[in-house]
């Protein structure tokens, strides 16, 4: 009986307790696929673009125009206040493939070249920190010819001979880009003439518009997916965008650090997007950088060049007076420029700092343009 007692006890005891034997863990890992975009390449010939695949790139972000722009685009807007150049984000790299070459082992090493030297400055001529506007502001005889030129048939299309248009990346989108010499946080100094070109275009140099993107790249200019979504057609790349809201007569381009792949894509896309803006009547005006981004050959600082040459159009060669700043007027980041609290040139300071300087040196170009759209009957 005790025996039949205990097994009784041994069985009750086990029903009580659950069957530990069937719970198994389980994991699941969900995977999504991004779809491939298509970069689209444009027809200089015409407003409306074709596209066509060229390369598998990331979806572009959201555009970087400030909020309170969006009210008019066609307006002054003063920017907000922007970070320090240390904290702004490193502009990403373009995911075009690179063009390799089999590497030799008895390769000798690389030469960076530099800006050809400047000529001795004459007595009485314009300069900034020893460079030579004439060096500076480069518009030799043919190219003031080719921009009363392009003035000419830009006025039969209706463009604004007062209004100016910006084209170019993160380096343009902060307030310390061209915006005092509208608000006023300036003081010329020796450089007083500039005033007419300041007086003339007032207005465009706060402007920022929908041709200035973070991250831009050359080969980003005419895919409509960079394009402003609220202000541009469907199917319009930014520079035809732009062109229709504000109707400029001058393009300012400051655009190539982030083109780090293939030089001839760069080279393409530049000479697409000056051509585009020859044949609507727009003078494009293009400006070197400081930085390497794309390397310590900077090759796309001299491509800029060469195309300015091949279309005889204005060079803004900002690279060259970069070369008399500390560390070329460039942040912590090596790419986006130190700032000043104003466009003071009356403060020898001013001229250490790699925005106030780029200001002026772009100002001094827009003052040559000035200068031959006047010629042309544009005053």
């Amino acid at each position: 009986m005790l025996n039949t007692a205990v097994l009784l006890l041994l069985v009750a005891c086990k029903s009580d307790f659950p069957d530990l034997a069937g719970i198994q863990e389980s994991t699941s890992t969900a995977t999504a696929t991004l779809p491939a975009l298509r970069i689209v390449a444009s027809n200089p010939t015409a407003v409306t673009q074709t596209a066509t695949a060229t390369a598998t790139i990331p979806t572009p972000t959201a555009t970087a125009l400030p909020a309170t722009e969006m009210v008019a685009p066609s307006a002054t807007i003063p920017p907000a206040e922007t970070a320090a150049a240390t904290e702004t984000a490193q502009p990403t790299e373009t995911v075009l493939p690179t063009e390799t070459t089999e590497p030799s082992p008895s390769a000798p090493p690389v030469v960076t070249p530099l800006p050809a030297e400047p000529p001795p400055v004459a007595e009485g001529q314009v300069t900034v920190n020893g460079i030579a506007r004439q060096d500076i502001a480069v518009m030799p005889e043919g190219v003031r010819q080719h921009v009363r030129e392009i003035f000419v048939l830009g006025q039969s299309y209706g463009r604004d001979p007062r209004a100016f248009s910006k084209l170019g990346d993160s380096v343009t989108l902060t307030d310390h880009y061209m915006t005092r010499f509208d608000s006023g946080h300036y003081a010329l100094g020796e450089y007083e003439h500039l005033q007419a070109a300041i007086d003339h275009y007032s207005g465009s140099f706060s402007r920022y518009g929908v041709a200035t993107r973070v991250g831009l790249h050359a080969w980003s200019i005419f895919d409509p997916l960079w394009a402003n979504k609220e202000w541009c057609l469907p199917d319009e790349h930014m520079v035809a965008c732009e062109i229709r809201l504000f109707n400029p007569s001058v393009l300012l381009v400051k655009i190539g650090s982030n083109d780090s792949g293939a030089a001839s894509s760069f080279d393409e896309n530049m000479r697409q997007m000056v051509e585009f803006a020859i044949e609507n009547g727009v003078i494009p005006i293009l400006g070197t950088k400081a930085d390497r981004f794309e390397g310590p050959d900077d090759r796309n600082n001299r491509m800029i060049r060469q195309i300015a040459e091949d279309y005889q159009i204005p060079l803004w060669d900002y690279d060259l007076v970069a070369g008399t700043l500390p560390r070329r007027g460039l942040g912590g980041d090596e790419v986006h420029m130190t700032m000043a609290d104003a466009d003071d040139y009356t403060n020898p300071e001013t001229f250490k700092r790699g925005y106030p300087v780029s200001d002026l040196t772009a100002l001094m170009t827009l003052y040559e343009v000035l200068q031959e759209v006047t010629a042309a009957g544009g005053a």
